[in-house]
């Protein structure tokens, strides 16, 4: 059996090595925010540590204080985690009309997402009720930007296919959300979509946008979906910009869908960006987590109605 094991990885690992990514090169320059009088705790070094470790397998770091834990047993997770990290650290570079390559990215998002998606190390509990909780990290960029890594989870009184029906919408997710200057979709074909979106400038942080691919898989009862940013040349939003707008970095965000009762699902999500921002995590953290709170309680609000 393990000898099985051993050739389907391999296998499976010399595939992933078929497509190239490249890194997006265009970092901004001097961009600089307002500083705190509060060093962070650790030194670069040991915060990169301190994430390459978070992703090595640990039974013991798991989600385990909430019911109905998301759980994709349907997914293989034979890919090593080194490999896991330098594909959510890669960002493709394609056309919109590789379909075939976009699904492969949606595939191995998933992988990617399952890997990492209940390890615990390193985070900082910041809420914990009984249908809402909260963790971050944070790890550093050479280029000293601060990426944050969000976990929550929380219920819906809704089913999986309302769900997923009301997050394809993107005019309304835009009504929803009065930060978000532009959301448009730029390829929608059965699972999968590319999506731009771009946020307006708000609190501490100049306009931003991102080119994202978006794939679901279904999975009986069950439901996963993820986000991750690409690159293709030449690109332009249907509704133009006149203002100087920064490219962020979706790394990897995703969503496992599970089913509780015919109206109820429970979201547990994963989400890694670089937003390019040199905020230090004390600024930020409780900013990130209360907005996403009033997000959840937007959603909640609309499927109640």
């Amino acid at each position: 059996m393990f000898r099985i094991y051993s050739c389907i990885r391999q296998l499976f690992i010399s595939c992933l090595n078929i497509f190239k990514y490249t890194r997006v090169e265009n970092v901004e320059q001097g961009y600089q925010m307002e500083s705190v009088n509060r060093d962070i705790e650790n030194n670069m070094n040991a915060e990169l540590r301190a994430h390459e470790d978070s992703f090595i397998q640990n039974p013991e770091n798991k989600i385990e204080d909430f019911e109905n834990k998301a759980n994709f047993q349907d997914c293989e997770q034979i890919i090593d985690e080194e490999t896991i990290r330098q594909f959510i650290d890669d960002i493709p570079h394609i056309s919109f009309q590789q379909t075939e390559q976009m699904k492969e990215i949606g595939e191995r998002g998933i992988a990617a997402l399952t890997s990492v998606i209940d390890k615990m190390e390193g985070f900082e509990l910041l809420e914990e009720e009984q249908d809402f909780n909260f963790w971050i990290k944070y790890v550093e960029t050479p280029e000293k930007y601060q990426i944050g890594i969000m976990k929550y989870t929380y219920t819906l009184n809704t089913s999986i296919d309302s769900y997923l029906e009301f997050m394809k919408d993107l005019q309304l997710q835009k009504q929803m959300d009065n930060s978000i200057d532009a959301f448009e979709k730029h390829f929608d074909e059965m699972n999968l979509q590319i999506n731009y979106l771009r946020y307006k400038k708000i609190m501490f942080m100049d306009p931003r946008d991102f080119l994202f691919i978006k794939y679901y898989d279904r999975k009986g009862d069950d439901c996963i979906e993820i986000s991750k940013s690409i690159n293709v040349d030449n690109f332009k939003p249907q509704e133009l910009n006149v203002k100087q707008c920064t490219r962020a970095v979706l790394l990897l965000s995703g969503n496992i869908i599970k089913k509780i009762d015919d109206n109820k699902i429970m979201i547990t999500t994963y989400s890694e960006c670089n937003m390019k921002l040199k905020l230090k995590p004390v600024m930020t953290k409780q900013a990130s987590k209360n907005e996403i709170k009033k997000m959840v309680k937007r959603y909640r609000d609309h499927f109640n109605q």
